[in-house]
């Protein structure tokens, strides 16, 4: 008698536990096919002075990765930047997928209030999916949009200097940093736009030199450089990324350097390859800078 019911408990459990796995399994499903990739953090950092005056609102887009249609999280991602109500928006490449069209970006950017200005840089991918870089910039220039490719654009956002430079992609382009900074002396507020974060420290190599050649009232002073390309990982486990693009240095996500520029690394918002998120939830990213 005792043995039938050991059996009977045994099913019993068994089947729990089938079940259990069953309901983990589907989770990790929807989480990886869902939520982590249509429903996106919006993540908020303060930085800049501490205890200044003015507080411009930087928001940074990455990754996009717009493949052949607009789809309803891109819309909500518009929504929600029109609410956060930018000074300045930040792109900062892979806005096209390797294998996408322009239609995608075009009526994103549509949505957009037009009023806000715009930088952005090329990633890999937009290289990829564009004939040239002229089309993105047309479409760029269309929506406020700078295009900078080895340039630097000044803003005066709320009576302020904002100066951003912007380097083409360092694995299809050819970044040239002494370019982008041929016309740019010393700025208080200057921020530094790369594709990929391992693109940092050859930039900041070539910034030093450019310095020891000037006087120290025209020295370049990066405050902040801004990245994505890396996706976070894009599908990771708890403390583990498996793999990382191309050229991508071993960052990840998050905040590093220990002394200014300071670099940010966004996870993005789209996917590539695979097409979904696994612990590596889709973002945009609002710094509030005080000046």
């Amino acid at each position: 008698m005792k043995k039938v019911r050991s059996i009977s408990m045994n099913k019993k459990y068994g089947k729990l536990l089938l079940g259990s796995l069953a309901v983990g399994a589907a989770a990790v499903l929807v989480d990886a096919l869902l939520l982590e990739k249509y429903f996106f953090d919006v993540k908020t950092f303060n930085i800049g002075e501490n205890g200044g005056g003015k507080q411009l609102k930087l928001v940074l887009l990455t990754d996009l990765h717009f493949k052949q249609h607009l789809l309803p999280h891109h819309r909500k991602l518009a929504a929600k930047i029109n609410e956060l109500e930018p000074d300045l928006i930040l792109i900062t490449g892979d806005t096209l997928d390797s294998s996408g069209t322009l239609h995608p970006m075009d009526a994103f950017l549509s949505l957009l209030h037009q009023r806000i200005p715009k930088a952005a840089i090329p990633g890999n991918n937009d290289y990829k999916a564009a004939p040239d870089l002229s089309s993105l910039k047309n479409i760029y220039k269309k929506h406020n949009c700078d295009f900078l490719v080895n340039e630097s654009k000044l803003y005066l956002l709320r009576g302020e200097r904002l100066l951003v430079t912007g380097l083409d992609d360092f694995i299809e382009g050819e970044s040239d940093v002494a370019a982008a900074v041929a016309d740019v002396g010393h700025e208080k507020h200057h921020l530094l736009l790369v594709h990929s974060p391992l693109q940092q420290e050859t930039a900041m190599k070539k910034i030093r030199m450019i310095n020891r050649g000037r006087s120290r009232d025209e020295q370049l002073q990066i405050r902040y450089i801004f990245a994505g390309h890396n996706h976070g990982g894009q599908v990771r486990l708890p403390g583990y990324v498996p793999k990382l693009p191309l050229k991508s240095g071993g960052y990840v996500n998050g905040w590093y350097n220990q002394q200014p520029p300071y670099l940010y690394v966004s996870k993005g918002f789209g996917t590539s390859t695979l097409p979904f998120r696994f612990f590596a939830r889709s973002e945009v990213t609002v710094f509030k800078y005080s000046m």
